[in-house]
């Protein structure tokens, strides 16, 4: 009986040992999925060239504080605090100061009120941006269609990300910049992430895709909370924007 007793006794054990090996198992997934989506956001938004070229561009960004002007703000006063309130909502997340003036030309960053559009693209909200050799972004214009009235909210969020070294959408992602989810007029979690990640001491100017998207993925891991085995097993091989993404 004692033999029986003790056998049972080891199965018991060998199963207790079973279910905390694999109980975590689903979160581990989980965790290496969340990890691998944020790092793909990235590579998708910061590091390619636009939607529809794969060709990986270096790390662009602001290191000089932005000087915010309208060109012509009487054009639309209704929304003048609405477009200044998007790009400095951004900037607070990136640790970029923002210079209001008054005059556009000592401007480094001006908006426009725009219902023409630009490259005959009548009614779209637009921005650019504008490096050095370096890649220190050193210009930024956002255009801003007065007429959207659907969604106005939304280009007053979304084109400034443009401006701060986020050329492309990341359209799979739960980001203000996504096409795919086109309710979102705020910056979601995953876009903070994004923009602390470009605005990361750690991420410098010029630095080319590959390590860029490897530093990326483990200052975004660190970020989310993952485990030094996620970060290691999502971002060592991780070589930037892959084509057909």
């Amino acid at each position: 009986m004692r033999a029986v007793r003790g056998r049972r006794m080891n199965r018991l054990l060998m199963w207790v040992v079973y279910a905390l090996c694999f109980a975590g198992l689903p979160a581990l997934a989980q965790s290496r999925a969340t990890l691998a989506d944020a790092a793909r956001a990235f590579d998708e938004s910061a590091l390619r060239s636009n939607d529809d070229s794969a060709k990986p561009m270096p790390v662009r960004k602001w290191m000089a504080p932005i000087k915010l002007a309208f060109a012509n703000p009487s054009a639309s006063p209704g929304l003048v605090e609405l477009s200044r309130q998007g790009v400095k909502t951004l900037a607070v997340e990136a640790g970029i100061e923002v210079i209001d003036l008054t005059d556009a030309d000592a401007a480094n960053y001006v908006i426009y009120f725009d219902e023409n559009g630009l490259r005959g693209r009548a009614g779209d909200c637009s921005a650019n941006g504008w490096w050095n050799k370096n890649r220190v972004m050193y210009k930024g214009e956002l255009r801003i269609n007065p007429t959207r009235n659907r969604d106005v909210d939304r280009c007053t969020i979304h084109e400034p990300m443009h401006t701060l070294g986020f050329f492309s959408h990341p359209h799979g992602a739960q980001s203000v910049l996504s096409y795919v989810y086109k309710a979102q007029r705020s910056l979601t979690p995953l876009d903070k992430h994004l923009i602390r990640t470009l605005y990361d001491r750690r991420m410098t100017p010029g630095l080319a895709a590959a390590p860029a998207s490897q530093l990326a993925c483990r200052i975004l891991g660190e970020r989310l909370g993952s485990t030094a085995a996620d970060i290691e097993a999502v971002c060592r091989e991780r070589k930037g924007p892959v084509a057909g993404l």
